[in-house]
């Protein structure tokens, strides 16, 4: 296979060359799914894969340091105003309408399901970047109080670290779905 990355915004038409292989991670339920899946089966060529890939996040978990990171999170969304960078209700179209039926109505066939876990130790830059990779606290929502944001986080995390690590079990899952021949 020949690479090529294809980035898209929502709402912009790309010509793109029939392709094998087209991967969505953890963003799928932030787009218009239907017009998503329906534009990738276009862009795939017969019998090439869509695949959505998930993973856990750091701040859902019992760990107090993944207590501590949640409240810390949250603080921060109610002082930058950024509550409303995640839409209420995000979740219940996927509950109506799971992503499996999203792609069949695009003409996808499944292709497999596939869950697994690793242990992962985050250290305090490496949930910094994570954080600022999300929608809901990225750099420009932090903008000025970047500085502040990482002194706060090191100083709310800090005492729960093993090492200056904080450990995780992180869960992927991934759905592959295919265009048939």
């Amino acid at each position: 296979m020949q690479g090529s990355v294809f980035r898209c915004r929502q709402g912009v038409r790309i010509r793109a060359p029939l392709t094998e292989l087209a991967v969505i991670g953890n963003a799928f339920h932030r787009l218009d799914r239907d017009l998503a899946a329906r534009r990738i089966h276009d862009w795939l060529q017969p019998g090439g894969h869509l695949a959505l890939c998930w993973s856990s996040t750091p701040w859902i978990g019992e760990a107090r340091w993944q207590q501590a990171l949640a409240a810390t999170l949250e603080e921060w969304k109610a002082t930058l105003g950024a509550g409303h960078r995640i839409p209420a209700g995000w979740d219940l179209a996927r509950q109506r309408r799971p992503d499996s039926r999203v792609l069949s109505d695009a003409g996808f066939q499944p292709a497999g399901l596939r869950q697994f876990a690793i242990e992962h130790r985050w250290t305090l830059p490496e949930l910094a970047g994570f954080i600022r990779s999300t929608s809901f606290l990225p750099a420009a929502v932090l903008g000025d109080q970047a500085d502040a944001f990482d002194a706060d986080l090191a100083a709310r995390l800090g005492p729960h670290s093993d090492a200056s690590t904080f450990t995780e079990t992180v869960s992927f899952v991934y759905e592959l779905a295919q265009k048939p021949h």
